[in-house]
């Protein structure tokens, strides 16, 4: 038992501390694992499609039983008076609702009752029922309607999840990225640690020298700090992305994330392709997203939602019809023998009307028929807007940030070049400590920019790609770990 609990806690201190080498097909892989972000995703997929199936649903057969025995002990007020002392009666009915707006059932059933004159009076018999809407409900068309928009629905919904996990993903891949660059920045910081402290020794050696004063001391003192204080602000913000990430992807909860493994040179070239594919549209590419097809369900969808509104407040008119067979006899059984030697017919035929009366449900009708055109019309809208302004203005925003990162990187080149040359003639004593410290720090700050502007570049391509989720580039088309 000894052994056995010592592997235990040795296997689970293992796997707390154990590291996880973070890619984004690992994170593909995690999101499969449905974390609690997705479930609101799932949960309004399923309510649509519970939806369709529940109308569905109500045009399956449906068997309906009921059963019922009666006593009565009460007075008789005369002679003649017909009250009921007993009654039994039973029947099995097999009903279904139709799309033709026709509804069709078959009853077997059987009564038996007593009263002051007659004993065991008993009736059994099978009915065929049926029930046809000749106005509002006519040859099934708002069963229909209601049909073929519950369908749209649902067809839409399926798009909306893809559209929805889609985007959910790129907001992990973010904060993936954003880790990424928050490495490239500690990588820097810490290469600047180092030389802010080799020129803090050299300059307090000078001093000791008779070379340089307590200012030049204080000031390379400072810039040290200053650049702590930055290292110190990354690993901050890496903790801050870790337990977002966390919190995203529970599935990294009790494991450590280690070093990042990426390529910078491989990056680049696959944000390049990425933005010239883009760029290579001057129109947003529909073939590349679902949101199209959603607008066009969705313009569908408020066409059919009318039409069941027009009939809102429209009059039911419901022919219903019974054919039935029976037969009688003193007791149940006998009235089963009847029936089966000698059943006799029994025919009814009735109108149902039902009108709503008043203007009340004429301003209902109204408002509905406006709510659904507000909303149907929105969403459409909405989901245009993504589509059409989100690649035009991507398309611009893309274009100016490669220019942008273009000048960046020339302007690292030249400063990196002077800053070697500034170095020499500082260790030559050509030029001052204050001259030195104005080089490192425009390096410094262009070289942080560069990162924060592929940083800015790569969030806006994964937010086009929750859009546009069919872009076909190396970026958009990461495989989960293991395929």
């Amino acid at each position: 038992m000894s052994i056995l609990l010592a592997l235990v806690m040795f296997f689970q201190s293992s796997w707390a501390d154990g590291e996880i080498n973070l890619t984004e097909s690992k994170i593909l892989e995690m999101i499969e694992n449905q974390p609690p972000g997705l479930d609101q995703i799932e949960a309004s997929f399923l309510q649509a499609q519970f939806d369709h199936l529940s109308k569905i649903d109500k045009l399956s057969f449906r068997l309906d039983g009921a059963g019922q025995v009666y006593e009565s002990k009460e007075r008789s007020l005369g002679q003649f008076d017909p009250f009921t002392q007993s009654a039994t009666d039973y029947s099995l009915a097999l009903n279904k609702p139709t799309k033709y707006g026709v509804d069709v059932g078959l009853k077997v059933f059987g009564t038996k009752s007593s009263s002051a004159f007659v004993q065991n009076s008993a009736t059994t018999g099978v009915t065929l029922n049926l029930s046809m809407d000749l106005l509002k409900n006519f040859l099934g068309k708002e069963t229909n309607n209601g049909l073929k928009q519950s369908a749209l629905v649902l067809k839409r919904a399926e798009l909306e999840k893809k559209a929805a996990v889609k985007s959910f993903t790129s907001n992990v891949r973010k904060v993936y990225w954003a880790l990424v660059a928050n490495e490239e920045r500690e990588r820097f910081l810490k290469s600047l640690v180092k030389t802010s402290e080799k020129q803090f020794r050299d300059t307090v050696n000078k001093k000791k020298s008779g070379v340089a004063d307590a200012g030049e001391v204080a000031r390379t003192k400072a810039q040290l700090s200053t650049r702590q204080s930055s290292l110190l602000s990354v690993g901050y913000e890496k903790a801050q992305l870790s337990k977002t990430l966390r919190e995203m992807l529970p599935d990294l909860n009790g494991k450590k994330i280690a070093p990042l493994k990426y390529s910078s040179d491989k990056i680049r070239a696959d944000v390049l392709t990425c933005t010239n594919a883009i760029a290579a549209f001057d129109k947003a590419p529909l073939n590349r997203t679902h949101y199209d097809e959603i607008v066009g369900f969705l313009i569908e969808e408020e066409k059919l939602e009318q039409k069941v509104l027009d009939a809102y407040d429209d009059p039911s008119l419901k022919v219903i019809g019974e054919i039935s067979s029976v037969g009688r006899g003193f007791g149940l059984e006998n009235s089963r023998q009847d029936f089966v030697d000698d059943g006799q017919p029994r025919t009814s035929l009735g109108l149902q009307l039902s009108m709503p009366l008043g203007k009340r449900v004429k301003n209902s009708k109204e408002v509905a028929k406006s709510l659904a055109r507000a909303k149907y019309r929105s969403q459409a809208q909405t989901n245009l807007l993504k589509i059409e302004a989100f690649h035009t203005e991507t398309v611009k925003m893309i274009t100016i940030l490669r220019k942008v990162i273009a000048n960046q990187g020339s302007t690292n080149e030249l400063l990196e070049k002077s800053l070697r040359f500034s170095k020499k003639k500082y260790n030559q004593a050509r030029i001052g400590l204050p001259e030195i410290i104005v080089e490192q720090e425009a390096y410094y700050q262009s070289k942080l920019s560069e990162i924060d502007s592929n940083l800015t570049v790569m969030n806006i391509l994964m937010d086009y790609f929750s859009i546009f989720s069919e872009t076909p580039c190396k970026l958009n088309s990461v495989k989960k770990a293991g395929t």
